[in-house]
């Protein structure tokens, strides 16, 4: 978040903002400078003169707090306005940037500019309206005695100076709370989408227990965070509660040896608490800000981030094969798959048992994944090694993705000019009388929450989905599972009549399916 920035997102509407909080400024002041005269009114009996001026200044007061919660209310108008436009270039690195786990994603759009809102944005206005009633206050003074304006502002710079001790510590502390609950969300992701087995096998205890340890150590981060902002709040409150007194007392002084009238002690009293309430909120503000300077910092690369666009050959890939190909994981297990060659056009069956690293293979092809040794290679009609353009590439998992949006948009994903094929994509893939049952056919809203959609319903989707985008090469993984076999025979005969390179993963299936494949690759026992 950069403050210049917030204040181009609507620089008129930042001047209006700066009037008013000057408005304010200034209405308080003469408020406050007024009371010195009305007291000087009670000191000679004049109890009308001193009761019109008491309601002048209050008057005046009623007044600064609109114009002050009107700047209040525009300047929070505009921060949303920044952080709209802050989540937007964020959505756009996530989109281009596929490092980003979902957890992390929600922590940044949400928690960390809530917490950058509340903490910097918030707070630097803050700093501008006490900074404003810190001079008004200051030059008041000045026109009661030089010598309670220079005191004010020697207390005024050894107060501003606190926040310096804490700063370092203040930020660590905010940081902390921001990765920790990154890791809260990403442990709530890797979990609760797990809850349906959970309840299955009455593994609450388990749930609980790894629930329990990362909220104790993000509630531990806050804690802490909240030691060092209260130790800084101490320390300023401490550096306030004796510079008030010293004017105050200076202000006395000055009253015994005839140097300033009665009222003149009151006002000083009022302007002290105001000098110092602006200097409590403008330290308080400056150790909330630098509180959240690493995890501004991090926000404001990530905006910087921009999306790498490298050279792709745009051949038509022809053959895809595999040499030595083995990828490890991290509880040791290392999976080895044989040497195979696809060439253009062939529609091959993977088959296998479960564990022998089928959809790691697709995965590996896709790039998803990194092997530990050996390589997937691609080559044009030439036979020339390329480095391959991944979207010739339509790639279907075993738990598709859809989106809560119309079932139309979800097969054309958004892209109008493909709706002309809708009507054969839903034809092909035998999802005509599935659309046929419901009233708004096409235009039936796809609700997650209720799921109210079949499985085999939401795999016919995606198949339509991926065959209107005409991709050159198909890897689906088990696509069918949860299609009865009348339907997955008519689906997979339609996959396999087309020129594209398809290759399947299935199990279980009959023997007329198998037929309609040119070949079967079967992995093996192959782990070590």
């Amino acid at each position: 978040m950069s403050f210049q920035k917030l204040i181009k997102t609507n620089l008129l509407l930042f001047i209006v903002i700066i009037v008013l909080e000057l408005l304010f400024a200034a209405g308080s002041a003469i408020s406050s400078y007024i009371i010195q005269f009305a007291y000087n009114q009670l000191v000679k009996n004049i109890l009308l003169g001193f009761l019109l001026i008491i309601a002048s200044s209050v008057f005046l007061s009623f007044i600064s707090y609109i114009l002050s919660s009107l700047a209040t209310y525009l300047f929070s108008k505009q921060t949303q306005k920044y952080i709209h436009s802050i989540r937007h270039k964020l959505i756009s690195e996530y989109y281009h940037d596929k490092a980003h786990k979902v957890a992390e994603m929600e922590n940044e759009l949400n928690s960390n500019l809530q917490v950058l809102t509340k903490n910097y944005a918030d707070q630097s206005l803050s700093i501008i309206q006490s900074s404003f009633l810190l001079v008004t206050s200051i030059s008041s003074l000045l026109l009661m005695n030089w010598m309670l304006t220079l005191l004010a502002i020697i207390l005024s710079v050894i107060t501003l100076y606190i926040p310096r001790f804490t700063r370092q510590k203040a930020s660590n502390a905010t940081q902390k709370v921001a990765s920790r609950n990154s890791k809260y969300l990403l442990v709530i992701e890797e979990w609760f989408n797990g809850l349906e087995e959970l309840r299955k096998y009455t593994a609450f205890n388990q749930l609980d227990l790894v629930m329990q340890k990362v909220s104790q150590n993000l509630e531990t981060s806050f804690v802490e965070r909240k030691k060092v902002i209260s130790v800084a709040d101490f320390l300023n409150g401490c550096a306030n509660s004796f510079s008030q007194i010293a004017i105050t007392l200076l202000a006395a002084i000055l009253f015994f040896n005839h140097q300033v009238t009665f009222g003149v002690i009151i006002a000083a009293g009022n302007f002290s608490s105001m000098i110092l309430n602006c200097l409590l909120t403008i330290t308080t503000s400056l150790t909330r800000i630098q509180s959240v300077q690493g995890l501004n910092k991090q926000i404001i690369e990530s905006q910087k981030l921009v999306p790498f666009h490298k050279e792709i050959n745009t051949d038509e890939i022809c053959s895809i094969s595999t040499h030595n190909l083995s990828i490890s994981f991290k509880n040791g297990e290392t999976i080895y798959f044989p040497d195979i060659h696809i060439k253009k056009g062939e529609k091959v069956l993977l088959s296998g048992d479960s564990g022998t690293g089928k959809s790691t293979l697709f995965k590996l092809i896709l790039n998803k994944l990194q092997p530990t040794n050996g390589q997937v290679i691609f080559e044009d009609k030439y036979g020339k090694e390329i480095s391959p353009d991944y979207a010739q590439i339509g790639y279907i998992p075993q738990d598709g993705k859809l989106f809560p949006t119309s079932i139309i948009n979800n097969i054309i994903m958004f892209n109008n000019k493909l709706k002309k094929l809708s009507k054969n994509a839903v034809e092909n893939n035998d999802l005509s009388k599935d659309i046929a049952s419901m009233p708004n056919g096409l235009e039936t809203e796809i609700d997650l929450d209720t799921n109210n959609f079949s499985g085999g319903q939401k795999q016919k989707i995606i198949l339509a989905r991926n065959e209107i985008h005409n991709f050159s090469i198909i890897l689906a993984d088990e696509a069918t599972s949860a299609i009865d076999s009348k339907s997955s025979y008519r689906i997979l005969k339609n996959l396999v009549s087309s020129n594209k390179t398809v290759i399947v993963i299935a199990h279980n299936l009959t023997p007329a399916m198998e037929k309609l494949f040119s070949r079967k690759i079967s992995l093996g026992s192959n782990k070590r």
